[in-house]
């Protein structure tokens, strides 16, 4: 006979038993019969930035206090633009997360740059000022703070470092559409806001990105990059005459998706406003659970967007299980539970500063800039980013779900971190799932 307590894995009853449906949708009804209408007119792209493309650029900068919005194709074509417009080439530098997604990092390759990777705050989780002023030299081209999982960077400092240094500041708020910090909005801080518009972000167009500015000059550069269709009639401070052409590249988006974009901004308040509550039903439910617990925010700051949420884990206050134990027993309770991705990448399981693709992968027969940026340094030591591989757990961004579901989820990773500090690290493996019966 089983009692509440027994782990579900072991043959005992599942802690979540709320459904787990998620009613709310990346696809937003309201955009679809827009999208039929310009099917029906047989239109599926706008090459001059008008119509849509003008009015979602325009409300998704004014959101965020800037002047000029440039809707892309992803936002690692926005984050190219911006490190283009800010003058990355071969022979500079750009101070970035270790602990981030790569495409954060990568473009700065394809302008020549080389990325200097920099240590996170071992709680928020977001780059840390004193390691990043510590990294800057001469070659500093840039710096770029990822507010990561939605939690704002302290800006504030950042602003004061990149103003005092005479260096740019770019922003990726890719998790963090709708975050302020210091009561601005994430993207107003920098040159260069850059925000992922892609698959379940918060502000979605299925694939698209945007870039916010207020310097038109550096409007124009990300113009004469890639959307030659514009430099016509677009350019904000005419600043190329290159008979309307631009460098090669083609960052336009679908003209659909900046539609499916515009609606999915449209409620970005009330997503928002849902997954703060559920957070906030997490943290107090996991008060006080010594093996879990969720990311604080950095003081100042209000989160958004979230993309998912991350919670730290500790193996020492779990009994010594290795974080794969604890996900599988946990999935068993019915939590939607997984090893977060960021901190140990590929098979070998390395950060990011440590991957082939910033230190051994030769791009001297690559054609363009990448022949320039392979760096002939050792990777750095980065304590903090080096110790969160294990050390992390991700939930989904649960939006439009019952509360009692989010409960039952913390009251699921509460019953196992308490049933693994009770067992030895050495007690009997967790059970297959396939073998409960």
């Amino acid at each position: 006979m089983t009692t509440p307590d027994r782990l579900a894995i072991d043959g005992g009853p599942k802690a979540v038993k709320a459904s787990p449906r998620e009613r709310w949708r990346s696809t937003q009804w309201a955009a679809l019969p827009k999208i039929a209408r310009y099917a029906w007119r047989d239109e599926n792209t706008i090459a001059n930035g008008s119509g849509p493309f003008a009015e979602f650029e325009q409300a998704f900068a004014s959101m965020h206090a800037r002047k000029y919005g440039l809707v892309m194709n992803s936002g690692t074509a926005s984050l190219h633009s911006a490190y283009f417009a800010a003058g990355v080439r071969p022979g500079t530098e750009v101070i970035v997360p270790s602990y981030t997604f790569f495409a954060s990092a990568a473009p700065i390759l394809q302008c020549g740059g080389i990325p200097v990777f920099c240590d996170v705050d071992p709680e928020t989780l977001v780059a840390d000022p004193d390691d990043v002023e510590s990294r800057i030299t001469p070659r500093t081209r840039a710096i770029v703070v990822v507010h990561l999982w939605g939690n704002p960077g302290p800006m504030d400092r950042f602003a004061e470092i990149a103003r005092r240094h005479g260096v740019a500041l770019i922003e990726d708020c890719s998790h963090a559409h709708g975050a302020t910090y210091g009561g601005r909005p994430v993207g107003s801080w920098g040159d260069f806001g850059c925000f992922s518009l892609q698959g379940k972000k918060a502000v979605s167009g299925g694939e698209a990105g945007i870039a916010i500015c207020d310097d038109p000059e550096l409007f124009d550069r990300m113009l004469v990059l890639g959307h030659y269709g514009r430099l016509k009639k677009g350019q904000a401070a005419d600043t190329f005459d290159t008979d309307f052409l631009a460098l090669g590249l083609k960052f336009r988006p679908h003209l659909y998706g900046v539609l499916l974009a515009h609606a999915s901004l449209n409620r970005l308040e009330e997503l928002n406003t849902r997954r703060r509550r559920n957070y906030e039903i997490l943290t107090s439910e996991l008060e006080g659970c010594a093996a879990v617990r969720p990311v604080p925010t950095t003081p100042g700051a209000v989160r958004g967007g979230f993309l998912e949420y991350i919670l730290h884990y500790d193996p020492a206050q779990a009994g010594g299980w290795e974080i794969g134990r604890f996900v599988e027993a946990a999935k068993a309770e019915g939590a939607p539970v997984a090893d977060e991705r960021y901190a140990a990448i590929g098979k070998r399981k390395r950060p990011l500063h440590r991957s082939p693709i910033f230190t051994t992968l030769d791009t001297s027969r690559l054609g363009g800039p990448l022949a320039f940026t392979r760096s002939r340094q050792e990777p750095p030591d980065l304590p903090h980013t080096q110790a969160l591989a294990g050390r992390l757990l991700t939930l989904p961004p649960l939006t439009k779900v019952s509360e009692r579901y989010v409960r039952e989820i913390a009251r699921a990773l509460r019953k196992v971190a308490d049933a693994a500090a009770a067992q030895p690290a050495d007690a009997q493996p967790v059970k297959e799932l396939a073998s409960v019966a």
